[in-house]
């Protein structure tokens, strides 16, 4: 059973987690579209019709990697990571609600906060920036980066945690929107985690449970 007073480690994903945007798929559909549009011989109706098949059109839990499933439309990995160095999924940013900074910034003081995210480094500055997203609370961000384009398993970035701030898998709590992504891995290390939909129930989270 778990006991918050044991917890001293708070591991947040970014993408839908510390910002929720109510028309990410939107933008998300489009994104990938075009992606589609770019490297394929693919026509705008061919590529929306396969979208829909593999699950590229889904929300949350059952929405489909494009990484690992771009081969369904004859682009290889190689292709698709190059593209993604310059290309990346934007979001609405007017119409975002963001994490509450100040109770961030207030439970920094009692455990440590780490974000662990498949999003560029360079991405994720970025997206915060124009979010208004205060990064500096976070003891550390685990993130691949533009220029060696090489992505790490979640599951690998708590073990980094867990070695680098010596802390254990049970004294870490985990935060996302995609249980099987964001919280299982942690989950299968000994550790623990919430699913959440929205910033509102990582604020009722924080406050109901470490504050």
């Amino acid at each position: 059973m778990l006991n918050t007073n044991d917890i001293k480690a708070i591991v947040f994903d970014f993408d839908e987690t510390l910002y929720y945007s109510p028309n990410a798929l939107t933008y998300y559909i489009k994104f990938i579209k075009q992606t589609i549009l770019d490297l394929s011989n693919y026509t705008e109706q061919q590529a929306l019709n396969i979208m829909d098949e593999y699950g590229f059109t889904k929300k949350g839990e059952n929405r489909v990697s494009f990484g690992k499933n771009c081969h369904k439309f004859g682009i290889p990995t190689e292709k698709w990571n190059n593209y993604k160095l310059t290309h990346f999924f934007e979001v609405d940013y007017a119409n975002c609600t963001i994490v509450n900074n100040s109770l961030l910034k207030q439970l920094s003081k009692k455990v440590k906060l780490f974000i662990i995210t498949n999003e560029y480094i360079e991405n994720v500055k970025y997206k915060a920036d124009k979010l208004g997203i205060d990064l500096s609370v976070f003891t550390k961000i685990y993130s691949p980066n533009k220029l060696t384009n090489l992505s790490v398993s979640k599951t690998d970035y708590y073990k980094s945690i867990n070695t680098e701030f010596n802390i254990n898998f049970n004294q870490m709590f985990a935060i996302g929107d995609r249980y099987q992504v964001d919280i299982k891995p942690l989950i299968e290390l000994g550790g623990y985690g919430k699913q959440i939909e929205n910033t509102q129930q990582i604020e009722d989270i924080i406050k109901n449970n470490f504050l």
